[in-house]
């Protein structure tokens, strides 16, 4: 089964079988069309003349098959996705900057893979509006899901079919992050104690915690259980792009994983306490305010001068995050734990992503394989 987009495969007998959806049960289930053909390209060419003959009950007033552009089919297709503010405001701002600008006159239909390729590539290249240089493979590949999810969409819904749909995903490589040393903790943990400040709590949650930016900035004292020792998930802070204009959103978490409980040690108990006392239970712990949460982008120029006062190398704060994870593994956690108190849906995320055994790791590793060998 191809994994671009198409419901083509070869039969035993020696045929290429293609189905699609040629409307909609009562209940809401998809009705299929099969067609036959001696090859996957005949196969394709059959299912693309017959979804451009026929005529979609669903088809929006005014707008015929042939004609949909780019730019008619995202304003339907964001009409009906069903997502969080935040995640809106991101394809809005993607759709906007990026397809839009390329693509939006040109009609749907009319696009192939190969023109989508070609894009994509440009994007690559230069992609970035605010310095001119390229987007990141793993921005390119994002737009890339974003433009197949709305093709998918036009095809199910809409019965308008693109040969964008067979364009492969690009394909990017995972960046090696390099999480911070035992030495740099210790440099981190100096300066705390020597410049005394309310946000040095958040690299202390997310060191001790694994908990990321935005969790941080929207926790509030109600969400500490003094008595349990943990802390509740439960919302998170984002500021996001509306229109011209940016707004510091408190929503809920991430994913639905990302809603849990985590447990706190002695210490991070102690230094809870200490940092809410006085405090109303609806106010925020970094700001101690209850109208008002910390910017998550306050929190990272603060930590930037923070690592430049420790004398560490410049990294961003998810690497505390990051370094959380990697040590919780190493001192013999085992990854499901550590996957739920990360707030991963599955367990692969963490180690695929979070995971990142340090040089004295990979030393222990080899010795004692060596020892084994040698029956030392």
């Amino acid at each position: 089964m191809s994994n671009t987009g198409e419901n083509i495969y070869e039969r035993r007998d020696g045929r290429w079988e293609g189905r699609y959806i040629c409307g909609r049960k009562p209940d809401g289930r998809a009705r299929y069309i099969s067609v036959y053909g001696r090859s996957r390209t005949e196969v394709q060419s059959k299912i693309r003349e017959c979804l451009q003959a026929s005529v979609s009950e669903s088809e929006p007033p005014g707008i015929g098959q042939s004609d949909l552009t780019v730019n008619q089919l995202f304003e339907l297709f964001l009409k009906q996705i069903d997502v969080k503010q935040s995640t809106y405001a991101r394809y809005k701002t993607v759709i906007d900057l990026h397809v839009l600008p390329r693509l939006g006159k040109r009609r749907v239909c009319t696009l192939t893979a190969k023109e989508l390729s070609a894009y994509l590539w440009e994007k690559r290249r230069s992609g970035n509006l605010r310095t001119g240089g390229a987007l990141s493979e793993k921005s390119v590949r994002d737009l890339a899901v974003l433009i197949k999810s709305a093709l998918r969409f036009a095809q199910r819904e809409l019965h308008v079919y693109a040969d964008a749909l067979n364009m492969s995903l690009p394909t990017y490589k995972q960046k090696r992050v390099r999480t911070f040393s035992a030495p740099e903790i210790q440099r981190m943990e100096t300066e705390m104690q020597n410049t005394p400040d309310r946000k040095n709590l958040a690299i202390v949650l997310a060191l001790c915690a694994g908990m990321r930016i935005g969790e941080i900035c929207a926790l509030r004292v109600s969400d500490i259980d003094f008595l349990a020792s943990t802390i509740e998930i439960q919302q998170s802070a984002q500021r996001i792009q509306i229109g011209q204009k940016t707004k510091l959103l408190v929503q809920s978490p991430k994913s639905d994983a990302s809603k849990r409980t985590i447990p706190l040690t002695t210490g991070l108990l102690r230094c809870l306490k200490d940092a809410v006392r006085g405090l109303p239970e609806d106010a925020y712990v970094l700001t101690g305010r209850v109208d008002k949460p910390m910017e998550p982008r306050t929190l990272r120029y603060f930590f930037d001068r923070f690592q430049k006062r420790c004398g560490i190398q410049r990294r961003n704060f998810h690497v505390l995050r990051h370094t959380f994870a990697t040590r919780c593994i190493e001192t013999g956690a085992d990854s499901k734990s550590v996957s739920e108190i990360l707030g991963h849906v599955d367990v692969q995320t963490t180690l695929r992503l979070y995971v990142h055994p340090s040089i004295e790791t990979k030393r222990r590793v080899i010795e004692n394989a060596v020892c084994m060998s040698f029956g030392a």
